[in-house]
C-alpha cells in the first residue's frame, strides 16, 4: 500500500537590531573677536608770553626806533647844512673884508668851529608819565582727548555640534518555509 509523507517547515524570519548611537554631543564655543584703539590725548599747555612795548616811554629817554631816528636826524641833518652853510658864507664874507691880523691863532680858531657841532652833548628832559605797555598771554590747555574705542564681535551658532550613528531594524527570513509531499509503500517514512 502507498503511502502520502508530508514533511513541512514553517518560515522562520530574524531581526538584525542595530541601536543608535550617539558618537558627539558638544556645544560650538562663541568666538569673540575684538577690534581696540587705545585711548591717547594731544593735550598740551601754551607757555606763557608776555609782550612788552616800551616805545613811548623809549622815546622819552631819547631811544627810537630805526624809523624815529632816520626822521628826526634827516631833518636835522637839513637845518645843520643850512645853519652850516649860512655861518660858513658869513664867516668867509667876513674874513674876505677884514682879513687876518696879527697875533690871531687861524688854525685853533678853524678847529674849534670846526668840531663844535661833533662835542655838543644832547640834553634830554625826561617825561616819566609815558610808560610800559605790558601784556600777560596766559597759558592754555590746547589740544584734543581721543577716548579710543573697542569693538567686540561674538560669532555664535545656534546648533549644537551632535554626531550620531542612526539605529536600525532589518528583518531577514533565516529559514525558508516548506511543504514536501512524497510517496513510499508500506510505512512512514520518519524523515526524508
Amino acid at each position: 500500500m502507498l503511502r502520502l509523507n508530508t514533511r513541512h517547515q514553517l518560515p522562520q524570519t530574524d531581526l538584525r537590531i542595530r541601536h543608535a548611537t550617539l558618537d558627539k554631543a558638544a556645544y560650538v564655543p562663541a568666538q569673540v573677536h575684538t577690534n581696540s584703539r587705545q585711548a591717547r590725548s594731544t593735550k598740551g599747555v601754551t607757555q606763557v608770553s608776555i609782550d612788552i612795548d616800551s616805545y613811548r616811554s623809549q622815546r622819552v629817554t631819547g631811544r627810537r626806533t630805526m624809523d624815529d631816528f632816520t626822521r628826526s636826524r634827516g631833518q636835522r641833518g637839513i637845518s645843520d647844512v643850512q645853519a652850516a652853510t649860512s655861518r660858513h658864507t658869513q664867516q668867509g664874507y667876513a674874513r674876505a673884508t677884514n682879513g687876518a691880523k696879527r697875533g690871531d691863532d687861524i688854525q685853533a680858531m678853524y678847529y674849534n668851529q670846526l668840531f663844535a657841532d661833533a662835542q655838543a652833548v644832547p640834553v634830554f628832559h625826561l617825561d616819566w608819565t609815558s610808560g610800559v605797555d605790558i601784556t600777560v598771554n596766559p597759558s592754555q590747555l590746547v589740544g584734543d582727548i581721543d577716548t579710543g574705542d573697542v569693538r567686540s564681535r561674538v560669532e555664535t551658532t545656534q546648533t549644537p555640534d551632535i554626531r550620531t550613528t542612526p539605529g536600525g531594524v532589518e528583518t531577514y527570513i533565516s529559514n525558508e518555509g516548506f511543504i514536501r509531499n512524497w510517496v513510499s509503500e508500506d510505512t512512514y517514512d520518519i524523515y526524508a
